[in-house]
């Protein structure tokens, strides 16, 4: 290939710089001239409209006079005199309104304005507008305007006068269609352009130029076939005498007529073509001007290149060499000058950078494939967790079904509920870390005792028989503090049952609680396997485990810690884990703020019974879950109307008038906050005990289902004994526990 000179590469570099600037230009210009094509469509469209919307005001408010003549008292008790004199009053008024006249219904003018009172009434030529009010009993606006009268123009607005439900009577005002010719100039339309209001059979009905020569004739067959097609449009046309437009069509929502809004296509051009032309000249100078600068800014470049060139041809050359060409005047080549005299430098200088990279892209690989083991260990560990329960509760279901002995099938059926309730506490662990992970819950705080927070965790945990195995021992004495009983509940509840799960049977955990100073202090310790020195950083982790054997014995998922330590953040606190190593027992320490406290004496607790005798709808799609439910529901006694989805909820509501509602809210047809509404506002809905039983949990759900009307919010899998508690409020059943 023939070498050529610096310059003419320069040129074609400019060359290729100029021609996407060009198309750029080009394409700029192009979507300047749409814009403003665009522009001045919009105008007259929103001009056409504005006309067919000061038609429709026009003849709307003709409507309504007529309409309050039609209720006049004087033609209710039939004074036709006082009534004539109140419409020649009206006539004057109205300067649209060229006369009024009260038909019969054969047709027969009973009065009009534009006769003395009294005259005799005779039937007139067809009439159809007075036919189109019988038969539909509204009022009409005429479609034949150009049924003349004394030479004029009009359109007949017409109004069914009633006697109770009966016509009486057809009120007609005849309207001047001269009267529109105002709307040229409130629209204030050059002289050169053109309104017209034509009728669906392309009939002329007002012209704001020449009207006296195309008023009353028809539109070109072109344009009328252009109105058939749409109610509004924007084409090019040719007017009626013979000027080559651009057209824009609105038409009336009270009556078949469009607005026509035309400008000749060399006034609507000539803005457009004016900046393009302007757009086009100034582009030309531009290149100009670029070109001649491209040619300085090449001899600025090629005449200092040429001097390098010589200096690293030259045989003795050196980095010294380049330090003998004269300075540049180009900070560029200045650099080349000093990095051709630096090369040496520089390689050894990246070989240490691409070393550096080379570490840091391997620790950041050794990183994500800690992370991907991470990750599948969890995946491997949530299924394992997942499906023991899943596995003992079918093979729990199977023997409740061959069994027949009642014994095993006590034993079978608490093996089930056993296992439903360690799933469920396995779902509201990870849902409850997710939750305060992402600052989506909300602390309910109030005055408590940790203490009696303590003993009822402790007594729920020995009703589920998980402390049967091991001594709990308790030293709580009375601490009051400012926080949240539910999550502080399970701040205890998580640190007893992980005391428990890592102490072997027979080991001995201790709860103990004390008030130091301005903090309340929860300590749980056990005697169990006892935690690595090396593992103690660690234990808080989202999904950590310290027992990492095949079996996984002691199971779960790793997050109830995790979950204590934000609860714990949560309230303003801190939590400690302490050990003395394997085997020797570890020890979770829980330092909360008093806060604002005032101490109260507890409650007795109340036993709930099992309600008796409610009418109760159950609505819900899960037949299986709604089965269940009806049948835990009817061994109380109460009894149970069912339904699968919303729109058959709220009809068997209805029609049963039932005590309860239990309702689950995603339901197909109607969602339940749409049936607790519908239910609520009915009369017999409003005493209706209305409970939601879903499995949106979130606070923001419980508030919008209050917000929906219902009394109650429980979450899947539902509580008996809270579900009792709540039906205890619409039947009480209550004996107060000693």
């Amino acid at each position: 290939m023939m070498a050529r000179p610096l310059r003419f590469h320069l040129a074609l570099l400019a060359l290729g710089l100029l021609i996407p600037v060009v198309l750029f230009a080009v394409g700029v210009v192009e979507r300047f001239a749409t814009a403003q094509w665009d522009a001045r469509e919009h105008g007259m469209r929103e001009t056409a409209r504005a006309l067919s919307l000061a038609i429709d005001r026009e003849l709307g408010q003709s409507i309504r006079a007529l309409e309050v003549l039609s209720h006049s008292e004087p033609l209710a008790h039939g004074d036709l005199k006082t009534f004539y004199a109140t419409c020649k009053a009206v006539v004057r008024s109205q300067q649209p309104w060229v006369s009024l006249a009260l038909l019969d219904l054969e047709g027969r003018t009973v009065l009009s304005t534009e006769q003395p009172f009294g005259s005799p009434g005779a039937i007139e030529g067809e009439r159809p507008y007075l036919r189109e009010v019988l038969e539909t009993g509204r009022p009409v606006i005429s479609d034949f305007p150009f049924a003349r009268s004394h030479g004029q123009p009009r359109v007949v607005v017409a109004m069914p006068v009633r006697k109770g439900q009966r016509i009486t009577s057809v009120l007609v005002a005849m309207y001047a269609m001269s009267h529109f010719n105002k709307l040229w100039a409130e629209q204030r339309i050059p002289g050169d352009w053109l309104g017209a209001l034509v009728d669906e059979e392309g009939i002329i009905l007002a012209r704001s130029r020449a009207a006296d020569r195309f008023v009353g004739t028809h539109a070109s067959a072109g344009f009328r076939e252009k109105l058939r097609s749409a109610p509004e449009g924007f084409y090019p046309t040719v007017t009626r005498d013979g000027v080559e437009s651009y057209t824009a069509v609105s038409r009336s929502q009270l009556v078949p007529w469009s607005v026509v809004f035309s400008a000749p296509r060399a006034t609507f051009d000539a803005p457009i073509h004016r900046s393009l032309l302007s757009l086009v000249g100034v582009g030309l100078v531009c290149c100009l001007i670029a070109g001649a600068w491209a040619a300085w800014v090449g001899r600025r470049i090629t005449l200092p290149l040429k001097a390098l060139a010589r200096a690293a041809t030259d045989s003795a050359a050196t980095s010294a060499a380049f330090g003998r060409v004269g300075p540049t005047g180009i900070s560029e080549l200045e650099g080349l000058r000093v990095a051709l005299a630096r090369t040496t430098a520089l390689v050894a200088e990246r070989e240490v950078v691409l070393r550096a990279k080379m570490s840091e892209a391997e620790a950041a690989r050794a990183e994500a494939e800690a992370a991907n083991r991470a990750k599948d260990q969890f995946l491997a560990m949530l299924g394992h967790e997942l499906r023991n329960p899943l596995s003992a509760i079918t093979s729990g279901v199977k023997v409740l079904s061959v069994a027949r002995d009642d014994v095993r099938r006590e034993r079978a059926r608490a093996l089930v509920e056993r296992q439903a309730l360690h799933l469920a506490r396995l779902v509201d662990d990870l849902l409850d870390v997710a939750r305060v992970s992402t600052g989506r819950i909300v602390l309910q705080k109030g005055s408590l005792d940790l203490a009696e927070c303590v003993r009822r965790a402790v007594v729920a945990l020995e009703s589920a028989g998980r402390t049967r195995a091991h001594q709990v021992e308790l030293d709580v004495e009375p601490a009051w503090l400012e926080g949240d009983e539910g999550r502080l509940y399970q701040v205890v509840t998580n640190l007893v049952s992980n005391a428990l799960k890592y102490t072997p049977d027979g080991g001995r955990v201790h709860v103990r609680t004390r008030v130091e100073s301005e903090h309340v202090v929860l300590e749980v310790s056990d005697t169990g396997v006892g935690l690595p020195p090396e593992v103690l950083p660690r234990v808080f982790e989202l999904f950590f485990q310290a027992d990492h054997t095949l079996d996984r014995s002691q199971g779960g998922l790793g997050v109830g810690l995790t979950l204590v330590k934000r609860l714990v953040e949560l309230h303003g606190g801190t939590v400690q884990a302490r050990s003395e190593g394997n085997a020797r027992g570890s020890s979770f320490t829980v330092r909360l703020p008093r806060g604002e406290v005032t101490t109260v004496t507890p409650p007795g607790v109340d036993v709930v019974a099992p309600g008796q005798g409610l009418r109760m709808l159950l609505v819900e799609d899960h037949t299986d879950s709604r089965q269940l439910v009806r049948e835990l529901l009817e061994t109380d006694g109460h009894t149970v109307f069912e339904a699968e989805d919303g729109l058959s909820g709220l009809a068997k509501a209805r029609e049963l008038h039932p005590d309860v509602v239990l309702l689950d809210i995603g339901l197909p047809g109607l969602d339940g906050y749409e049936v607790a509404r519908a239910l609520r506002a009915s009369e017999s809905g409003r005493a209706l005990l209305i409970v939601a039983v879903t499995g949106y949990g979130l606070r923001e759900d419980r508030l919008r289902a209050l917000q929906a009307g219902f009394d109650e919010h429980l979450v899947k899998p539902v509580d008996l004994a809270r579900l009792r508690e709540v039906l205890a409020a619409r039947e009480p059943r209550v004996v107060a526990a000693s």
